[in-house]
């Protein structure tokens, strides 16, 4: 005789299905050859729920976007610092700001708005930063490490699991052993705690989620140093802070990152839009690209091309908005072009630049005024 389920029953089978507890491995971390577009959401007070061992089915759609980010990773091996940093499996480049929420304790610049490197490293483990090296600004073209490194997602991790990390990183300023030298030093002390699982809803879908939760104390101290020995010290800042990030085994970033201070009133909120595969050329190119500066942008941006890249030939540049409507046209046969930017709005901006030889060279800037 044929069992028939009862409603009670079929919804209860339903239920577990939809929410089923998962578990993040290394396949779900980041990728290299991807671009990640994340916006950031700089108002709404989202609700953070009760954690625990029920299923939770959050809505999160209402959250809006202010401004975008736009992580792109690459293999480590495409830059000339594989041999500085061997421990990196992934890098991502140009100003900190635009980098996501998975940046790590060190923002490269002034406020992240200086182009530098960030260098990563992806393995069964999980997710963990290396180090960064700055382009620009007092520090430039110093190689930065973390030692002990920095754990940001860590694998395999599933609801229940916790995690302890402590990394610091240190700079030398003026260093010359004839006189006294200062140092900077940056400590982070977090606890990563698997907290929540269930169904996220966002502005780009619906997904499975569990979630970190990364309470994290933040120290920047300075110390007077004489030939090796620490003659003064102080505490220069102090933050603790709580984060939030739900992960799927859908998109291999977080879905949404919730950054509040440390009586979790919310900072900003980062969602999770839409991964682009980097083109074939964009990667062979990784470090010929040209450089937009200021990137994020207000009145004006300059770009700058490799020699390599225009040989002194006239190339075409071309400024699409997210839509696809070209915003921008002009020829140059200068190594750096200046544009006004004025009557664009607030947004995430395409570039292209042919050469000479019909080569074409993408990259991405924004605009916020």
């Amino acid at each position: 005789m044929k069992k028939y389920l009862s409603t009670l029953e079929m919804l209860a089978m339903m239920s577990c299905s939809v929410f089923a507890q998962i578990t993040i491995t290394e396949n779900d971390l980041p990728e290299s050859g991807f671009t990640y577009i994340v916006d950031n959401d700089t108002s709404t007070q989202v609700l953070l729920g009760t954690p625990g061992p029920l299923a939770q089915a959050w809505d999160y759609s209402m959250l809006a976007s202010h401004y975008p980010k736009v992580p792109t990773y690459d293999s480590t091996i495409h830059t000339a610092y594989a041999g500085a940093f061997p421990a990196s499996t992934h890098y991502t480049y140009g100003p900190a700001i635009m980098y996501g929420s998975l940046y790590g304790g060190a923002p490269v610049g002034s406020q992240g708005m200086n182009n530098g490197y960030m260098f990563w490293r992806r393995d069964m483990t999980g997710f963990w930063v290396e180090g960064f090296l700055a382009e620009q600004g007092t520090f430039a073209d110093v190689n930065v490490y973390y030692t002990p490194q920095e754990l940001l997602i860590p694998a395999p991790a599933t609801y229940g699991d916790s995690y302890n990390n402590t990394s610091n990183w240190e700079l030398w300023m003026n260093k010359n052993t004839a006189d006294y030298d200062t140092l900077y030093r940056c400590n982070v002390t977090k606890t990563i705690t698997v907290d929540a699982f269930g169904s996220l809803t966002i502005p780009s879908g619906t997904f499975n989620f569990i979630r970190f939760h990364e309470h994290v104390i933040k120290v920047d101290s300075i110390f007077a140093v004489l030939n090796s020995i620490p003659l003064y010290s102080m505490e220069f800042t102090r933050d603790t802070s709580n984060n939030y990030l739900y992960y799927s085994n859908d998109v291999t970033y977080p879905l949404c990152s919730v950054h509040a201070d440390a009586n979790n009133y919310i900072r900003s909120t980062e969602h999770f839009v839409i991964k682009v595969p980097m083109s074939a050329e964009e990667e062979e190119t990784a470090n010929i690209q040209p450089v937009v500066f200021p990137n994020p942008a207000s009145s004006l941006i300059q770009i700058s091309i490799p020699y390599g890249l225009s040989a002194n030939e006239p190339c075409i540049i071309v400024i699409y908005d997210l839509s696809g409507r070209q915003v921008i046209h002009t020829i140059s046969q200068s190594e750096t072009i200046s544009l006004s930017t004025t009557h664009l709005p607030n947004g995430l901006y395409i570039y292209t630049i042919t050469n000479h030889k019909g080569n074409i060279y993408q990259g991405k800037f924004i605009i916020r005024k």
